[in-house]
């Protein structure tokens, strides 16, 4: 009896690893992720995978701690802990480590890890990012390859993880995997890690918020995410993120869409939600960063293909984001999305009507499935494309010279460059 109650307990583990929920997965420790780091603060992401009691110290360069906090774990959000460090010095290079007081073992991590804060916004300056969308976990060249090319931050735009579920447990499980896959569990560490979501990582392919479980969704997305803020009023996970010359708007292009009217043309429905679009015009008109980044999971021009998540099938809100950058004369702004698993650049307006052009950058995919189909030749508004797998796009924004630039290159996992663009951003005339 007791020979086969242990074979009975052997299989059913086997099966729970395979469905997906090992006891030995959960347990292990994913982390730590650097989350929204700015000139005087930090957000420090673990998961010790079980109820621990961890501290975390943040040390100046002369190794004196300033800051320190210990939490404690627990299984209603999922053992994810979350630290805000501040008051901290701008382009200061500090290291953070951790003290484990139970829980853990021998493989907990401890550090150090370097952690370097941001540099004063509004002094020229240089700032590098990283954007990729549609993720898998089989290549770890592709996060290797982000700190070869010296990024300093990470935006995830979606589809980063592929869950295709609003189901809680497998949320987890997946934004687990994700997050420990090598390549990328180093990188996190020592780069702030930040993002939106898109359709797979929203409940389904092309879905929106009739059609999921999104109080579920964003629930997980809160505790395996470490941004500045999730949204307002426990809703939606927009937020923004500034590194130097530019900031990059993370918009949630799912949680409100089709939820109720659009605030713009109250016939149509919604996609950015009334108080999320009324936070992108505080934001955009109060920003004084030179480059401003809408980032979305979805793209901006019409998909060519029968799928409605796109900006075109919400064109109303995106011609409203146009009269808004005309009506206040906000320049240097760029377009970005992801999704689509090809990568391209297209020029939305002409300069008669803003002064100046607006670029839509797509980088898509991360991983190796490629559909050229949606290239949309037939858009006038094309400019360049490529249909090639591995892909992100790194971003240098630089200030230090007489005129303000954006160098935009497509980048793959061996260091090839399929495309670059640069946005110069003279004087407006008078």
């Amino acid at each position: 009896m007791v020979r086969e109650a242990v074979v009975v307990g052997l299989v059913a583990i086997v099966a729970s690893c395979v469905s997906g929920a090992c006891p030995a997965a959960e347990a292990a420790v994913t982390g730590p992720m650097l989350g929204a780091v700015d000139e005087h603060s930090a957000r420090v992401w673990l998961r010790p995978g079980g109820e621990a009691e961890v501290t975390l110290t943040i040390r100046d360069p002369d190794g004196l701690p300033v800051f320190e906090e210990t939490k404690k774990a627990a299984a209603e959000h999922d053992f994810c802990l979350h630290w805000q460090a501040g008051d901290l010095k701008p382009a200061t290079g500090y290291a953070y480590s951790f003290t484990w007081h139970s829980g853990g073992g021998e493989a907990a991590p401890v550090g150090p890890w370097p952690l370097q804060t941001a540099p004063p916004a509004d002094l020229p300056g240089r700032a590098c990012l990283a954007f990729g969308s549609c993720a898998s976990e089989k290549f770890p060249a592709i996060w290797e390859r982000m700190a070869v090319e010296g990024v300093e931050a990470v935006l995830l735009c979606g589809d980063t993880p592929y869950i295709d579920t609003s189901d809680l447990a497998t949320n987890r499980r997946r934004h687990r995997e994700f997050l420990a896959q090598p390549g990328l569990a180093e990188l996190i560490r020592t780069r702030p890690t930040l993002g939106t979501w898109d359709d797979h990582d929203f409940g389904a392919n092309d879905s929106d918020a009739t059609k999921v479980d999104r109080e579920t969704i964003r629930q997980v997305f809160t505790e395996y995410r470490a941004l500045q803020s999730f949204g307002e009023n426990g809703e939606g996970i927009y937020t923004s993120f500034r590194r130097g010359p530019v900031e990059v708007f993370l918009i949630d292009a799912r949680y409100f869409s089709q939820a109720g009217p659009s605030p713009v043309d109250p016939t149509k429905p919604t996609l950015l939600g009334r108080q999320q679009w009324e936070w992108l015009k505080r934001s955009l008109a109060g920003s004084t960063a030179p480059f401003k980044i809408l980032a979305t999971g979805m793209v901006w021009h019409d998909k060519p293909n029968r799928e409605k998540d796109d900006w075109q099938t919400y064109a109303h809100e995106r011609e409203a984001v146009f009269d808004f950058l005309a009506e206040h004369t906000i320049r240097g702004v760029v377009l970005l999305g992801g999704d689509v698993h090809v990568s391209l650049r297209l020029e939305h307006l002409p300069a008669e009507r803003l002064g100046f052009p607006v670029f839509e950058y797509v980088v898509s995919p991360l991983h190796d499935s490629v559909i050229p189909s949606l290239v949309p030749k037939n858009d006038a508004r094309l400019r360049w494309s490529a249909t090639e797998p591995n892909v992100f796009l790194r971003m240098v924004a630089d200030t230090t010279g007489s005129v303000p630039t954006l160098t935009s290159t497509w980048i793959q996992l061996d260091g090839t460059r399929l495309h670059e663009h640069v946005i110069r951003l003279e004087p407006a005339a008078e």
